[in-house]
């Protein structure tokens, strides 16, 4: 779990979020986001919905267009 962020994993349903995310904490639940979105996960300790806020202020930067 503290070096999953390395390879990319965050830990889907952290205890700590558990208001968030509305699930329980579960200790094998993990989803991979990719290592640049799992260490900016943890860096500012955001669980995947407050990530996808966060990067919801973004949007109209970009008109919609996908930028892979």
């Amino acid at each position: 779990m503290e070096n999953s962020y390395k390879y990319g994993f965050i830990l889907r349903y952290p205890t700590e979020k558990k208001n968030l995310t509305m699930i329980e904490y579960e200790p094998w639940h993990y989803r991979y986001v990719g290592i640049e979105n799992a260490t900016f996960m943890k860096e500012k300790g955001y669980c995947l919905e407050e990530y996808i806020e966060y990067l919801k202020q973004f949007e109209d930067t970009y008109n919609g267009k996908d930028l892979v």
